[in-house]
Formats: C-alpha cells, sequence, structure tokens
C-alpha cells in the first residue's frame, strides 16, 4: 500500500566543502535519496548494499522551469508534511509536489503551481554514475549489476536520458500546452539490482495504471511471442493458402496484413471488399484460418490519421484535424478564382521557393493545400517573388469538396499531412480522434487480431511530439480487449513501454532510400544492403539497452530493380547470422508478384528457415554467436555431412569474389575449412548454365546437404550454376588456389527464348476489350493496332471485358511477361493479367502496369506500385510447364472512355529474368514475325 514518506531532515557538515546545507532525506524500502535545501542532490544510495549512484562532483538542481522563454533552476526545496515545495533563482515560480514511497519506488508528483506559470518543467532530474546502457523510452542508466530508472507516471510525463561521458542524467519533463495541463504529471525513483527492474516496473504499471500489455504477470515483451519472426504481406481471404505455404517454407509463425489489404479507407476503417469480399466475416474467417495452424495474425493500421479519400474528409472536411499553419484572405473570392491572396505570410507553406523546410513525405505536392470553409483547394506554388502571400495556380473543390465563393478575412486553414497514406493528421484533443479509434478497436476486436501495428504515429501535433505520439497507441491500446497482444509501431516513446512488445522497424531496402530522395532529400553515399542491415543491428541493439526486443525489419524480398540487383544468398545469410547472434526476430516486407519474380525465392526461404529453427531452439553456443555478431563479416552454413558430427561450430568465414570467370554475374563466396575450402556459387538472377574449372577434387551440396552432380568433360569439371545457392567443396586445398579456380573458369549459359506477341493477335475478344480501329483509335507509334477498352471500367473484373491470348512455351521454367502501354492520361493507369480459372480480382498479382512516372509515353511494364513508380516496374512471372500458355488481358483503370482509355500495343514474354524489352528489339521481332 502507498503511504505518505518520511522526510527527515538533519544538519550535515562537511559533505560538500563549500556549504553546508540541511538534508532533506527521501526513503524506501530499497532506496536512500537525500537532497540539499539547496534544492542540489545530495545522495542516491542502495540501503541494501550500500552502494552510491549519484555520479561524484556533479551538482545538479532536483528541477528546471521555463517561464517566458527564461530557464531558472531550482534553488530553494523545503518539506512540508508529505508536501515538497522547490523554488527557483529568477523567478517566483514555485511547484508543489505530492511524495509518496512503496517498497520498490519513491513518487513525485506535481500537486500545487504557486506565481507566475511555467510552460515547460523538468519535473525531476538527476546525475547518476551508471553510463553502459540506457535510453529515454525506459528512461533507465543500467549495467550488469545494477540499475537506476526514473519513469514517468503517466502519459504527459516524458523521460529524457542524458549520456555524459562519465555519468548519465536522467528527467522527467512535462508542458502545459496543449494538450494536459502540467497539473498530475509526475515521476517514479527506482534504484535496484538490474534483475529486479523489470519486475518492479511491472508492479509500478498495475500500480498507477499505466498502459500495458502482459499476460496478469508477465509483460508482453518478455514472453516468446516478442522474439518470434513474422511476415509483412498485403492479402485477401483467397490468398491464405499461398500465406500459410510461405509460413511453412520459412518457419515464421506470425503475419500482418498491410493496412490496405483489410481496409479500404482509413479513419472509418472500411473493409477491402475486394479483399475480403464478406467484410468482417471475411476477415474473421481468414484470422480462424491463420490461428488453426498455429499462426498469430496481425493488423498493420493508423491511428493517428485520416486518408484524404475518406468520408471525415469529403464531401465536408471534419474540423478535426491538427491546423498547423493558418492565414487570412485579403479580400472576397469567386468559386472559380485561380489565384488566392491572403493578408499572410505564406513563405514558410509547402510549395514557397523560399520555405526552411525541404523534404516533404511523400513529396511537397500532397501538402501544397489549403482548406478555406468548407472546400480543400490545391495549390500549385505560392507567390509572388518576394511578396509571398498568394496561392497560385489553384485547383478548386479537390478531393470531392464544393467549389465555392469565401468572404474576406476568412481563416485559411493548412492541415497537417501525412505523404505516406497521403491523409490528415488528428488533433487529438477533438472528439474525432476518440471515434476513429472507437471504430478501430471495433475492428480489431471483433476480427480476432493478435498483433497491432501502428504505423506513422510519429505524425502528430509536432508541439507536444512525445506526448500526442504515445497517445495515439496508448487510446486505441486502452480499446483493445486482447492481452497479452504484439503491440508495435512508429513512435515508440517513454510513454507506452510498457506496453510496446518490440520495436525497430526500417522501411526495406532499396525503397526508403528512394522514398527519401523523392521527398526530396540527398544521398552522399548510397549504401549497400548490408549497409542497411548494419544499421536495423544498430537500431536492434538501442532496443536492448532499453530491455525491449529489437527485429530486425522490415527486410525485403524482390527481384532485380534499378540499380539494385535484387535480394541475394549472402545478403539474406548475413541477415540471418546477425538475427541468430542477438536471438533478434526477423520481418519480411514483400509482396506475392516481387516473391513470385525473383528467382532466387525457393533458396531464400529455405536460408531463413533454417536459421530461424537453429534460433528458436537454442543451441548454437554462445561463443560461435559473438562470431556471428561481427559487423561486416560473411559466413556459410555447412550442411551436416560437410561438418562432422562431434562439431558445434558449423559456421565459415568467408570473403566475397570480385568475379566469377570474368564475370560479377555469377557470385561466390570463399572461404578456408578443415585444411581446404569451401565456396558458395550461384547466378546473381537465377540464370541456367556451367562453370568450367579445372581442379583436381570438387564436390557440391545443394542447401539441404544433398550431392549437387558434378559432370566432367574433356578433363574439366562442369559445375551448375543457376538459381540454387551450391556450396562447393575443395579438399586439400588452400583458400588462394580455390579463388584461382573460380576466376579462371569458364562460364556458359543457356541461351534464353524471348517470345513476341501484337496485341491485336488475341485469340478471343469479350466484351468492350477491341481494337483500335474498331473503337475509331489511331496510335501513329504503336508497333501494330493497339487494343483498348472502348466504354467504361469495371475494376472489379465482375464484367467480362478481357483479351484471350495463347502462347507456344518452348520448354518449362520461370517466364516474365512485360507489355507495351500507353496511358494518354498520364500517371499511375493499369491493366489486368488473368490465368484462365483464376478468380478474377485485378489486384495483387494481377495487376499489369501501374508505373505512374510515364508522362503519357509509351513505355514497357511489368508492375508497378503507383505514381512514384519508374518503369517497368516489377517483372510479371510465371512459373511454367512447356506447352500452351493461355491468359487474359483486363481493362483495369483509366478514364471510361476509348479516347482516355490505355492502350496495349504488344506483348513480350521472356525466360531471362534479366531481359528488359524495348522498342528496337521489338519492331526487329515483329517486322521478321510478318
Amino acid at each position: 500500500m502507498m503511504r505518505a514518506m518520511f522526510l527527515a531532515i538533519g544538519l550535515t557538515l562537511g559533505v560538500f566543502p563549500h556549504a553546508a546545507a540541511a538534508e532533506i532525506v527521501f526513503e524506501s524500502a530499497r532506496l536512500r535519496a537525500v537532497l540539499g535545501d539547496d534544492a542540489v542532490w545530495r545522495s542516491l544510495a542502495d540501503k541494501t548494499a550500500g552502494h552510491e549512484f549519484l555520479a561524484a562532483g556533479q551538482r545538479l538542481p532536483c528541477t528546471v522551469v521555463r517561464v517566458a522563454d527564461a530557464t531558472c533552476v531550482a534553488s530553494q526545496a523545503r518539506r512540508e508534511g508529505d508536501r515538497l515545495t522547490i523554488q527557483f533563482a529568477g523567478c517566483d515560480t514555485r511547484l508543489v509536489y505530492a511524495v509518496e514511497t512503496a517498497p520498490d519506488w519513491i513518487t513525485f508528483r506535481l500537486a500545487e503551481i504557486a506565481g507566475t506559470r511555467p510552460t515547460h518543467v523538468t519535473l525531476l532530474q538527476l546525475p547518476v554514475a551508471l553510463a553502459a546502457r540506457g535510453g529515454s523510452r525506459l528512461n533507465a542508466a543500467w549495467d550488469d549489476r545494477y540499475a537506476v530508472c526514473l519513469r514517468g507516471l503517466n502519459l504527459q510525463s516524458q523521460g529524457v536520458f542524458g549520456r555524459r561521458k562519465d555519468h548519465t542524467r536522467l528527467s522527467v519533463i512535462t508542458q502545459d500546452a496543449p494538450g494536459p495541463k502540467l497539473e498530475g504529471a509526475g515521476a517514479a525513483l527506482i534504484a535496484s539490482p538490474t534483475a529486479d527492474l523489470k519486475p518492479i516496473l511491472q508492479r509500478l504499471a498495475v500500480a498507477h495504471d499505466l498502459p500495458r500489455n502482459d499476460d496478469g504477470q508477465v509483460a508482453s515483451r518478455d514472453l516468446p511471442i516478442a522474439r518470434q519472426s513474422y511476415w509483412f504481406l498485403n492479402f485477401g481471404e483467397r490468398d491464405t493458402d499461398r500465406v500459410l505455404d510461405y509460413c511453412r517454407r520459412t518457419g515464421i509463425r506470425q503475419v500482418m496484413m498491410d493496412s490496405s489489404s483489410w481496409c479500404s479507407s482509413v479513419g472509418h476503417f472500411t473493409f477491402n471488399l475486394q479483399r475480403y469480399p464478406d467484410g468482417a466475416d471475411s476477415l474473421r474467417r481468414t484470422i480462424d484460418r491463420l490461428h488453426a495452424e498455429g499462426i498469430l495474425a496481425g493488423m498493420h493500421t493508423f491511428a493517428s490519421k485520416v486518408s484524404k479519400r475518406d468520408a471525415y474528409v469529403t464531401p465536408v472536411p471534419s474540423r478535426g484535424f491538427w491546423v498547423d499553419m493558418t492565414a487570412q484572405l485579403a479580400a472576397a473570392i469567386p468559386a472559380d478564382a485561380t489565384a488566392i491572396r491572403t493578408e499572410s505570410d505564406l513563405s514558410q507553406w509547402p510549395g514557397s521557393p523560399v520555405c526552411r523546410q525541404k523534404v516533404w513525405e511523400g513529396h511537397v505536392s500532397k501538402h501544397q493545400e489549403v482548406i478555406i470553409d468548407d472546400e480543400i483547394i490545391r495549390y500549385e506554388s505560392v507567390g509572388p517573388e518576394g511578396k509571398w502571400d498568394a496561392f497560385l495556380g489553384c485547383q478548386r473543390g479537390a478531393w470531392g469538396t464544393q467549389s465555392a465563393a469565401h468572404e474576406a478575412a476568412a481563416e485559411c486553414r493548412h492541415y497537417a499531412v501525412d505523404g505516406c497514406i497521403n491523409g490528415y493528421i488528428l488533433d487529438q484533443e477533438s472528439p474525432l480522434f476518440q471515434e476513429t479509434t472507437s471504430r478501430l478497436a471495433e475492428v480489431f476486436n471483433a476480427c480476432g487480431f493478435d498483433m497491432v501495428y501502428f504505423d506513422g504515429s510519429e505524425d502528430v501535433d509536432r508541439r507536444r511530439f512525445d506526448y500526442y505520439s504515445a497517445n495515439a497507441h496508448a487510446t486505441a491500446m486502452r480499446k483493445f480487449t486482447k492481452r497479452p497482444l504484439i503491440h508495435q509501431g512508429g513512435g515508440f516513446h517513454h510513454g507506452v513501454w510498457h506496453s510496446f512488445t518490440r520495436n525497430n522497424t526500417v522501411d526495406q531496402y532499396p525503397g526508403t532510400y528512394l522514398a527519401y530522395l523523392h521527398a526530396g532529400g540527398t544521398i552522399d553515399r548510397w549504401p549497400t544492403c548490408k549497409d542497411h542491415i548494419d544499421r536495423s543491428v544498430r537500431g536492434m541493439l538501442a532496443c536492448e539497452a532499453e530491455m525491449t526486443p529489437g527485429e530486425l525489419g522490415w527486410f525485403g524480398i524482390g527481384p532485380k530493380s534499378g540499380r539494385y540487383d535484387g535480394l541475394q544468398f549472402d545478403e539474406i545469410e548475413y541477415l540471418m547470422c546477425k538475427s541468430l547472434a542477438y536471438n533478434a526476430p526477423i520481418s519480411l516486407q514483400t509482396s506475392f508478384s516481387r516473391l513470385e519474380a525473383h528467382p532466387l525465392t525457393p533458396d531464400i526461404l529455405a536460408i531463413i528457415r533454417t536459421y530461424e529453427e537453429l534460433r528458436l531452439a537454442s543451441t548454437v553456443p554462445q561463443s560461435v554467436r559473438d562470431k556471428l555478431a561481427q559487423t561486416g563479416q560473411d559466413f556459410v552454413l555447412l550442411p551436416d555431412r560437410l561438418r562432422g558430427p562431434q562439431s558445434e561450430d558449423r559456421f565459415v568465414a568467408v570473403t566475397p569474389l570480385e568475379a566469377v570467370a570474368g564475370t560479377h554475374d555469377v557470385r561466390s563466396f570463399v572461404g578456408a575449412f578443415c585444411g581446404g575450402a569451401v565456396a558458395s556459387l550461384w547466378h546473381y538472377s537465377g540464370k541456367d548454365g556451367k562453370l568450367v574449372v579445372e581442379a583436381p577434387s570438387v564436390s557440391a551440396y545443394d542447401l539441404q546437404g544433398q550431392p549437387v552432380e558434378i559432370t566432367r568433360s574433356d578433363g574439366r569439371l562442369l559445375i551448375p550454376v543457376d538459381q540454387r545457392r551450391i556450396l562447393l567443396h575443395f579438399p586439400e586445398t588452400p583458400v588462394e588456389t580455390a579463388q584461382r579456380v573460380l576466376r579462371d573458369a569458364r562460364l556458359e549459359l543457356r541461351q534464353p527464348a524471348v517470345i513476341w506477341l501484337q496485341a491485336e493477335d488475341y485469340q478471343q475478344q469479350v466484351g468492350d476489350m477491341v481494337k483500335g480501329r474498331d473503337a475509331e483509335v489511331r496510335e501513329p507509334d504503336a508497333l501494330g493496332d493497339v487494343v483498348l477498352c472502348r466504354g467504361p471500367i469495371d475494376r472489379t473484373g465482375t464484367t467480362p471485358c478481357y483479351a484471350e491470348y495463347r502462347v507456344a512455351v518452348p520448354h518449362q521454367g520461370r517466364w516474365t511477361l512485360w507489355a507495351r502501354v500507353r496511358y494518354p492520361t498520364g500517371g499511375d493507369m493499369s491493366f489486368g493479367v488473368v490465368l484462365p480459372g483464376e478468380p478474377v480480382t485485378l489486384t495483387g498479382r494481377q495487376v499489369l502496369g501501374n508505373c505512374g512516372m510515364n508522362d503519357a509515353q509509351w513505355h514497357w511494364t511489368g508492375q508497378g506500385g503507383g505514381v512514384t513508380t519508374v518503369p517497368p516496374g516489377a517483372p510479371i512471372t510465371f512459373d511454367l510447364p512447356a506447352g500452351n500458355f493461355v491468359f487474359r488481358i483486363y481493362p483495369r483503370e483509366g478514364s471510361h472512355r476509348a479516347s482516355g482509355n490505355p492502350r496495349l500495343d504488344c506483348l513480350c514474354l521472356a525466360e531471362d529474368p534479366d531481359y528488359r524489352p524495348n522498342d528496337d528489339a521489338a519492331r526487329r521481332a515483329l517486322t521478321k514475325s510478318r
């Protein structure tokens, strides 16, 4: 039971040579803290062991306030019963704390304020001698023996961790606005053996009803679920079998559903009926199927924002969004005005050439909007130069709002924008925030989710960032009924430390860096995939310093795209070695289309499964795990038949060869093993061939440890090179010799086939999918007659409308489909590609096109990701047997009339995963076929 603590005051001479001061003593069963009447800390000691925690030589006032832009430090402290009163030098402010104790902590809660009211308060701060580990989310400094922790007593109390050279400054701060006032904010002081800290913090969370997440006794972060890996996928009910298959192939037992897969509109959280036709019932059935296979289901969502397409925005925008800038109309404007002048300085609005902010999430164009009354107006720029008081190039009635006239002096509001989902950030003091989080909880609770990821919860009112970011989590979590659950998200802050299960997600490579460039950022040195992994490892270790599990994710699996060769075997093994070394779960963010387009996917998944099983079995000795933790060092895992039954260390350090057989297309990493050498070997894009080498003896093994046949011709060995990760063993061969053998080898690749099709050469046509001449459409730059939809487009594919094609595939393999298309209106338009017998959804892997950066020109396309995708996007692949391949092309997006609907000119089916068609090759091939 909490009790009023005893405050003992005694006069102690000689503690500080420069002064004699009265002591105020705070005691719990574990801890003795001494504050001088000059408000400076004197001691912080463990009562049982007599260990002093206070940093030597640090005279730190216990409290600081900001009053009228002046910082004032505490100068006097006195007690009045169970109240502690602090006065400050330079102002008349007095803070009165209610002080209470429990066996394991002492709490200081701000009860009263007298004199000038401060805007910001450092409620409590102290310097501690511990400096090995810690962070502001936990707000503790600790080493292997002891920990000192200063915890906020509620969300309005934020921990601040200040690492110094030889000590740590722990603080808890608060502010008066916006949001909760200063009164009620507080801090709990804890000092204990490190092993006792987490159980103490669990009891503190219960005692003060802090946002928490446990099984009744143990916090979710300390349960086995916290260290299990997960998939992050976009899928629907009909994709459940594919999800289960990928879980089996990797040994991963958690799956998180991307927001757009289950939700069609963030805010009202309406269901995506294309993916889940029966809404909540479909979603519940899908989760039940996952549960039946022992797989936990996660919801990826957004709690701090609302999509611009949501009914809270259109046709009448709610007033429940965070207004981060305002202006005032200079004069009345009509409903069709395209230049809008204000009485205000717009120089710092998005789109202004002189705006100090240069990086805008999702691109600055998403932020160039102003709301006047109930109308949203897009603008192209801010001007005129030097005055910066007008919105220019205005597009009226944006997002389905009504263009209208507005009176002089009308307020011009800028709603803070999240460029990720292109939505508006909520004002958390508005009823709208409670309404949206209640709806979100309704879906979560009804459908049986086990996990939540609140994405973008750092997108909040910056005037009180830590509070609102934590509150975005805590408000929704209090409405979720399941406990324990896996709680993650953007914006991991001090206030939700008790609730978070794990942390450390970074958007996948290389997409996170491309998005930063698109937002206006610059990168001096382009990071490699392993640089990205090392960055993730550093973040994971920072989480562990906060006594919270850190993951290595989100990690992408995908084929060659742009300058990136696609995920390679050495990169995934580097990641998995770090996962094993630190017992850190991984998370895989990808799509079915990217997985299936990458020829290396099968063995990538096999590597993941092998390492996951080793990690979860906890059988790898710590000494081996320490070796695997080395930054920058690659390892390969030996098959059992190579390493022998007595060897505990099954990992060999390897280094890359710059070239194999004179090319970087074949990859190899070589290392010493048992007096000989081992080398990994594969073709980076899965091409099929032979490596001709001169070596006395080489054996080869696949990932399962099964022998791979090596043939001999003219005294030379022929080693298979393809999409598999093969491990070569050179017995009694020095590493340098094995490297030379591989460098001097000769590569013989089988010539892959390329098949061309004119769009007009379909086998049958159904509905409004017709040749250009039948729709009176002429395209002079097409290679033949085009195919298009001549009328409205049914994006669901329910209305039969397609062109069916038949291609003779010469032999079994993985084939890639490309199309030459043009979108007269530009933007991210698309077709659909469907195989006979498949349910027609025109979503996911059935999308053909959708590369938005095309300037309305002819271009070759696979599958893009929207407006920011540069053609050709990702390959669309099919594993095909020899024989006839039949597929159908549907219209999917367009202007709903022949003049603006997308055009399809020709198709290319390529066996080579690296092959990218071009107009010259298509023209030559199609001319020859005629």
